[in-house]
């Protein structure tokens, strides 16, 4: 078991999605600040401008750098799935911090052992189910 979790977690393909996911994360927040601050934009609009811009960047840089896959529009529709599971862990885990009484700030950080190898896994697979085959592997 010890075997499977450093073979699926401690590789390069894992490091580049985290470091690509760090970008996104400061990506969104400096965006967030940006049209709440400079836009006189509402704080919902604002969290979802900062949050799907750099989804888009994330789609492109994963799939070049981490999967070293061509985009294509499959993968492109699948690809905010891949996200639904770490909101929903943010989500929860934010919860449970305020219940406890642990600052709001530290949220979110705690939901980041759990949440980065979630999405991992789950955008893994929507890569791996929307890969372009080669043409003899369509054809059959």
């Amino acid at each position: 078991m010890l075997e499977k979790f450093k073979k699926t977690f401690l590789n390069r393909k894992f490091i580049t999605f985290g470091l690509i996911g760090a970008f996104n994360t400061v990506l969104a927040q400096v965006l967030y600040m940006l049209f709440v601050q400079y836009a006189n934009t509402a704080v919902g609009t604002a969290s979802l401008l900062g949050d799907l811009i750099p989804m888009v960047f994330s789609y492109f840089l994963n799939m070049r750098l981490t999967y070293h896959e061509k985009p294509s529009i499959k993968s492109a529709v699948t690809f905010p799935l891949s996200y639904l599971p770490g909101i929903t862990i943010n989500y929860l885990v934010t919860v449970i911090v305020n219940t406890l009484g642990v600052p709001k700030i530290f949220a979110k950080l705690v939901s980041l052992p759990i949440a980065v190898p979630i999405n991992f896994l789950c955008m893994s697979f929507i890569v791996d189910k929307t890969k372009r085959r080669p043409q003899q592997e369509r054809k059959r």
